[in-house]
């Protein structure tokens, strides 16, 4: 045996002139402690340093250099076993490793049934349960640096899985008899390696312990991220990612009593850890709250011991449930987040004048670690036995989610409805379908009761009545509210300092963003449901007789998307309909694509292999036509609605002050729901870019800037000569100005004098759907003087512009912080084939978007429903017509003040200019590629846009 002693942070000291630290920085830098004082380690494990080739601390270690650290210690040490449960886009793997005694490892997979059989405790009896319990050693999910810049949690990782496998004394070996512990020690090896080489191309002769510097801060797209730009903090609802659904899959599996969320945070702040302030998700289960606090109090004591600075729960909310931390608790265990001061290998220079050190980070993250899970084998039998009493009550027949179902209803969007399958069937929910038609009372998504609706055979039922109830019912009940006090709270911050307490988006309902009609039903599942065992199979070829004058592809799918632009990229000309059709004896939707041998009379290959593969790879069913005639005024194939689509070439602006979210998941957009080439641009060389080569640029939100004059003005000619220009969120609010004179499209505070005509605007695209026509006597008199209904009411006088600005500031405070908004659709357009008649909407800021008659406006914010109300109203800047009601928000906190500058405002818009076409959005449609409803419209635009927006596009 040998007993380790912590080593001094090695100081590489230049040796020209004027390059050493002063004496106060050598002596900061030189953090000499050990980690476990006292502790003795088996000489027959490899030590960190001799594994990693340097000091624990001394700097980040790269994700080869913790890999090799794994598999060093899974072979030596018999308290250890590594998983890999993903490949990262990048092709580097991600482990868990479990670690307990080697009398637990001989029994680790029977140990893992165990813990299933107590997370589903239907037909497991008290006295099972309780044996159970007993002889099952308690599981803790620790889980580091998510964000690839937060390295210290991975280091202190390291530490720690170390000490955990080669400890002989110090209460490690009673430590795990008691408890299996797994550990994720890097949960983002993409974004780690990539901050990690930026450190590296920073790194000087002498240590730099300014936070502002490249050393410390890195540059566009940093490292937080994974190769696609999304926050890996955020999908653990969504399990868009591999390294998402991966650790779903493999933390969900052990079902740990904790989870451990280890994160950085601001150089000159401390040190956080749980518990979360308000406002809490209301499903939390109950007694999550005191156990916070008690590992909160050890988790102090061992700070307090070393005189550390921290503090809890200021600025970490627990209402959002796709943070690790938040999820795992909805999963039954006590959920920890820390969030340690940022620094990196030289250290940081603090307030205080002292500098903190890379080796004090992984320090402090080590000993967090080990303190909680000190606490859990001290409180193991009382958490296993609410963690089952919890799931007793969630599968009982008188517990809280009893006589509770969420429904949707049967749709043609195969492909959207097999993405929501995915994910229910990856969180593990039992997913029902109905044999037969039913009658329930409930709720929709517009928040509207209903009483004995009958909904059809094949509505897919998800009862809320089952193990994993915290997590359902967050993820599918429409409209969660936040408690009075917290709204008190929330608004006196917003009237007293301007802004948000909201750390997240207050909306999150997955069938709402992926645009599926669902319902609440209270009740439990009618009689003839049946299990659902898999997603619905994808269609095969349908077998034909006769001539055949062309094949579709139905466009209620969104796949139908991807399916012109994966034909288009293999050179097949592809038309798209504008209105639905009646051909070969088969109705079809508008937006279906339809190919004809007439259009590919040039075309080299098999045609009809192409689009069976292309079908195949997609999912979707290829059906023959033998006839293009449509019977009486249906659309016939070879007329005007069925357009002739432009391939689309694309290019994608990045870098400057683009948004990594926006852009990432446009990329990935491109990449996995299409499948198409494209370009990216960095904003910086834009203006010298030769833009003849694309037919559509798309400039995504922006996190800080606007687009050079210059790039601007290079975008203009290029839209004039036959360009599709897409823009979003603050690149669109760029453009909705007067100058560059590139849209119409105005933001609201910019035309508070002009309001007439914008309602004008709403009024005429209502009356052309819903209005009533005149007197049929009127109509054909021929004498002048009927009375004439104008679509505007003296009742409403407006106030005056001074007034309305006044308004306008104010109501501007009131932001919407990720609240889902119903948009109403216009169904004619192209731009929202696919969509339905009500689109879900996460709205983000209080970018208003206003467009008059001028500029189509093919969804704007409100859904209009019938009501027994016989007078009109005002919202906000335009009225709603008589017997009529406006629906906004669908579900997320949206102040009434929101809703005033919101109502009927635009989301999308489309105008020509010259040639070409803009198209703007309010907002971001591709939220973390889960807003499927709302991805839909941007996909419509970068692959149909060319085709139908563009009279003639431009040529290399």
């Amino acid at each position: 045996m040998m007993r380790i002693r912590g080593l001094a942070l090695l100081v590489s000291l230049a040796t020209a002139a004027g390059a050493h630290p002063a004496p106060t920085e050598l002596e900061a830098l030189a953090y000499e402690v050990d980690f476990f004082p006292g502790t003795t380690y088996d000489e027959s494990i490899p030590t960190p340093e001799e594994c990693l080739g340097f000091r624990p601390g001394e700097r980040a270690a790269f994700p080869h250099e913790i890999e090799r650290c794994l598999e060093a210690w899974d072979q030596a040490s018999p308290r250890t076993r590594l998983f890999e449960y993903a490949r990262s886009h990048e092709g580097r793997a991600l482990y868990y490793i479990a670690m307990t005694s080697a009398a637990n490892q001989a029994r680790l997979d029977e140990i893992k049934a165990n813990l299933g059989r107590l997370a589903d405790p239907r037909g497991l009896s008290d006295a099972e349960a309780a044996q159970l319990a007993s002889s099952t050693p308690a599981p803790a999910w620790l889980a580091y640096s998510i964000h690839g810049d937060e390295t210290s949690g991975a280091d202190g990782a390291v530490t720690v899985i170390y000490h955990l496998a080669a400890a002989t004394d110090a209460g490690v070996p009673e430590l795990l008899d008691e408890l299996v512990v797994l550990i994720d020690p890097m949960m983002n090896p993409d974004g780690r390696h990539r901050y990690l080489q930026m450190v590296a191309e920073h790194r000087a002769t002498a240590p730099n312990v300014d936070d502002q510097s490249l050393l410390h801060s890195g540059y566009w797209p940093w490292g937080r991220t994974n190769h696609y730009g999304f926050d890996l903090n955020r999908d653990w609802i969504w399990g868009v990612t591999p390294e998402g659904r991966g650790r779903i899959q493999a933390s969900g599996a052990w079902h740990p009593l904790v989870f451990v969320d280890a994160h950085e945070m601001g150089s000159q702040d401390t040190y956080l850890f749980s518990p979360e302030r308000k406002p809490r998700n209301p499903h939390f289960p109950e007694r999550r709250g005191y156990w916070a606090g008690v590992f909160a109090r050890d988790q102090s004591e061992a700070f307090d011991r070393s005189r550390w600075l921290y503090y809890t729960g200021e600025w970490n909310e627990g209402w959002y449930p796709g943070y690790s931390d938040a999820w795992g608790t909805l999963r039954g265990a006590v959920g920890i987040l820390y969030e340690q001061a940022r620094f990196t290998e030289d250290g940081v220079r603090r307030p205080e004048g002292t500098i903190h050190t890379y080796r004090e980070a992984v320090h402090h993250q080590a000993v967090s670690s080990l303190a909680n899970l000190t606490t859990l084998a001290r409180n193991a039998v009382q958490l296993k036995t609410e963690f089952v009493a919890e799931r007793r009550r969630a599968v009982s027949a008188d517990g809280p989610y009893a006589r509770r179902t969420f429904a949707v209803l049967p749709t043609e969007n195969s492909s959207r409805l097999r993405r929501f399958l995915d994910l229910m069937e990856l969180q593990t929910f039992e997913v029902y379908v109905a044999k037969e038609e039913f009658t329930a009372a409930g709720r929709d998504q517009l928040g509207r009761d209903f009483h004995n609706r009958r909904l059809p055979a094949g509505t897919i039922l998800i009862p809320n009545r089952q193990p994993e109830a915290h997590l359902l019912t967050t993820m599918l009940e429409f409209d969660a509210r936040m408690p009075e006090d917290y709204l008190r709270r929330e608004r006196q911050s917003i009237l007293r300092e301007g802004s948000s307490t909201i750390y997240d988006v207050t909306a999150w309902n997955t069938t709402m963003y992926h645009g599926l009609e669902a319902l609440t039903l209270e009740r439990g599942l009618p009689a003839g449901a049946v299990l659902l065992e898999s997603a619905p199979p994808a269609p095969s070829a349908e077998e034909t007789s006769g001539e055949t004058v062309g094949w579709v592809v139905a466009g209620a799918d969104d796949d139908s998307v991807a399916f012109a632009a994966r034909l288009m990229e293999r050179d097949v000309q592809v038309r798209v309909a504008r209105k639905p059709f009646e051909l070969s004896g088969r109705c079809f939707p508008r937006g279906s694509v339809v190919v004809t041998p007439q259009d590919n009379r040039r075309f080299e290959g098999d045609l009809v292999a192409v689009l069976e593969t292309t079908a195949g790879e997609l999912g979707l069913e290829l059906r023959t036509l033998t006839t293009g005639l449509g019977d009486g005024d249906l659309p016939d194939l070879g007329g005007r609605h069925f357009r002739l689509l432009e391939r689309p070439r694309i290019a994608l602006l990045s870098r400057g002050g683009v948004s990594v979210y926006d852009y990432g998941s446009i990329w990935y957009a491109l990449d996995y729901r299409l499948g198409i080439r494209h370009s990216q641009l960095d904003q910086q060389f834009f203006s010298f870019a030769d833009l003849r080569r694309y037919n559509v640029i798309v400039l995504p939100d922006r996190w800080f800037g606007t687009l050079p004059e210059d790039s601007v003005e290079a975008l203009k000619t290029w839209v004039e000569a036959g360009g599709t220009l897409i823009a979003i969120g603050k690149s669109a609010g760029q453009l909705a100005k007067e100058e560059p004179g590139l849209s119409q499209v105005r933001q609201l505070p910019d035309v508070l004098d002009k309001l007439d005509g914008y309602e004008l605007a709403v009024a005429r695209e209502w009356l052309a759907v819903q209005g009533e026509l005149p007197e049929t006597a009127d109509v054909w008199s021929h004498t002048a003087g009927a009375a004439v209904d104008y679509p505007w009411d003296a009742e409403f006088e407006r106030p005056g512009k001074e007034e309305l600005e006044r308004r306008d500031r104010w109501n501007r405070m009131f932001v919407p912080q990720g609240t889902i908004t119903a948009g109403r659709v216009d169904e004619e357009h192209w731009l929202t084939l696919g969509a339905g008649d009500v689109l879900p909407i996460l709205y983000l800021s209080s970018r208003v978007l206003m467009s008059d008659s001028s500029v189509e406006t093919p969804v704007r914010i409100g859904a209009l429903v019938e009501s027994g109300d016989a007078r009109p109203i005002r919202v906000g800047w335009a009225r709603v017509p008589a017997g009529h009601e406006l629906r906004v928000r669908m579900s997320g906190l949206l102040w009434p003040e929101a809703v005033e500058r919101l109502a009927n405002a635009a989301w999308v818009t489309r105008e020509s200019k010259g040639k070409g076409q803009v198209i703007l959005f309010a907002d971001s449609a591709t939220f973390r590629a889960s807003t499927l409803a709302t991805e839909r419209v941007l996909l419509n635009a970068m692959i149909y846009g060319p085709g139908f927006g563009a009279s003639h596009p431009i040529q290399p």
